[in-house]
């Protein structure tokens, strides 16, 4: 029965002496023993079940028949289970539960439990399998695992470890920032409004002044001629200056005077 003592004796004919005692496992060296030739296991498990036999000197080498010894499990290792998903917000309730029960039953095989969080005890061995946490907090996220044993702790088996992550909480936005952040979305707006109406004020006057220029009889202005473009002279051609104008010459008529009063 598992955490039973378990006790084996290697010795010849007749109870004689032998020395350099090996014991063997399912074909493989277990214990070596240089005198004694005993061997004892105080708490048995399953994992010593298995086919033993032993060899020792004497007159010379001896080796025994096998012997079959099975241990029966008296309770599974158990199981450290968390009645909430990981990670779980802050303030939650949680419970842990250290899941195994005896196979076996027989005297003494009730079993208490025990939790633990890292290196540290959350609670000492207790006919309970449950450890509960009232509100959760940042500070109890850890690894936690459980052990559960017999009465007065002959056989002892631990869980597997399991994590547990707490988030904390959002600290709510305090009041100041609300208003501060108000106020200044409202001046942008204001400030947008204001800049809007200003910009439409100036094209609406724009416009109605276009409106108001009077519109041209339709007679266009004939563009002032051309100025004839002097020719340049020539690279290399000598200028000849030019001869000074000449003076009008006025001619006087005179009429013969029978002929002038005729005329008159």
């Amino acid at each position: 029965m598992e955490g039973e003592p378990l006790a084996l004796r290697c010795h010849t004919w007749k109870n004689k002496l032998v020395y350099n005692v090996l014991y063997f496992k399912n074909g493989k060296v277990f214990k070596y023993f240089p005198r004694n030739s005993n061997l004892t296991i105080s708490k048995t498990n399953i994992s010593h079940s298995g086919t033993y036999h032993c060899s020792g000197m004497g007159t010379h080498r001896y080796t025994s028949a096998g012997v079959a010894v099975a241990v029966k499990e008296l309770f599974p290792a158990p199981v450290l289970t968390a009645s909430a998903p990981s990670p779980l917000p802050e303030g939650s309730l949680v419970t842990l539960s250290c899941e195994t029960k005896p196979l076996l039953q027989r005297p003494g095989s009730q079993l208490s439990f025990a939790f633990y969080v890292g290196g540290k005890t959350l609670r000492g061995r207790n006919a309970s399998s449950e450890y509960q946490i009232a509100a959760a907090r940042r500070e109890d996220s850890g690894l936690y695992w459980c052990e559960a044993a017999t009465e007065g702790g002959g056989l002892l088996k631990r869980s597997a470890e399991l994590e547990l992550q707490v988030l904390g909480l959002q600290s709510p936005t305090p009041v100041w920032f609300h208003f501060l952040f108000y106020t200044v979305v409202g001046i942008m707006l204001f400030v947008d409004t204001v800049l809007c109406v200003t910009i439409c004020e100036e094209l609406e006057r724009k416009k109605k002044w276009n409106l108001e220029i009077p519109l041209d009889s339709g007679h266009e202005k004939k563009p002032p001629p051309a100025s004839r473009s002097r020719r340049l002279p020539r690279p290399g051609t000598r200028l000849q200056p030019k001869p000074p104008p000449k003076p009008r010459e006025t001619v006087f008529a005179f009429l013969e005077p029978a002929r002038a009063k005729r005329e008159l």
